[in-house]
């Protein structure tokens, strides 16, 4: 009873903040990269979309629910960890000379780093036939990704994907600035990884360091494909474990030399 009636306290005195920031990132990074690459530049852009435009109305609706009960589940996550902070069950810090500003940049890296290996993982159990069900089918409803997708989830797989911060907030002390700005990072990254649109250079995937971080259509084969390509940012962890698809680069290279090719085609016949 006392932790019922801690927990009501804590939403009512927390919850507010919690639900604000997490509707704002939201609303920023995936209506803002609708806006942007959907809306702003789908005239540019169109030579570079990655599988045939589908009828997504309903499709943008469903997602935009789940949307709605993944903020609510972040919120209310978000709501521990906050007490948890004040609990100090966490290594938050808030005064940069602690650590140093070098350090506050290190510490953002490390998290990229432990995310992509967090991601990786968790992805893949959850692709596991007796946890797809209950944890990332409603995600892969969206088989056709939009920007609206980077939040489509079911409530268990949010509650995993939310897990990333504390976990690693527990082992590494971690600025608030450096938090912030890395779940910032983390949903424009997401909602752009979903954007339907190829947004990566042409030859990415021919440079030798370019060549480590996903692309856009990396991701989009995953949907496609119901399986496969389960990393976030690196590819080094399908390429150990054997599970991106062969023709990865290939369909990125395919995608993005015509798209350049019918662009410079139009922007001849404008001169």
């Amino acid at each position: 009873m006392d932790l019922i009636i801690w927990f009501f306290e804590a939403v009512a005195r927390r919850a507010p903040t919690s639900i604000q920031v997490e509707s704002t990132r939201y609303l920023v990074g995936a209506v803002g990269t609708w806006l942007v690459v959907w809306v702003l530049l789908s005239g540019v852009l169109a030579p570079r979309k990655i599988r045939k435009p589908t009828r997504r109305a309903a499709q943008i609706r469903r997602e935009l629910l789940y949307s709605g009960s993944t903020v609510i589940v972040f919120m209310v996550m978000g709501v521990f960890v906050y007490e948890g902070a004040a609990q100090g069950w966490f290594r938050f810090y808030s005064d940069v000379s602690d650590y140093g500003w070098a350090y506050l940049i290190l510490s953002i890296a490390g998290l990229v780093v432990f995310h992509d290996a967090y991601f990786y993982w968790t992805h893949r159990v959850m692709h596991h036939p007796k946890l797809f069900r209950a944890f990332h089918r409603v995600h892969h409803l969206s088989k056709n990704p939009t920007p609206f997708t980077a939040y489509s989830f079911d409530a268990a797989e949010a509650a995993v994907n939310f897990m990333v911060i504390p976990l690693y907030c527990m082992i590494v002390p971690t600025h608030d600035i450096a938090t912030m700005i890395y779940m910032w990072m983390m949903i424009v990254r997401n909602a752009a990884g979903h954007c339907g649109y190829e947004l990566m250079p042409r030859g990415w995937t021919k440079n030798p360091i370019l060549d480590r971080f996903t692309t856009i259509t990396h991701h989009d084969m995953h949907h496609e494909k119901m399986t496969g390509n389960y990393a976030l940012y690196f590819t080094w962890w399908d390429r150990w474990m054997g599970t991106e698809h062969a023709d990865t680069n290939a369909r990125f290279e395919a995608i993005t030399e015509q798209g350049d090719r019918t662009i410079r085609v139009a922007d001849g016949q404008r001169a």
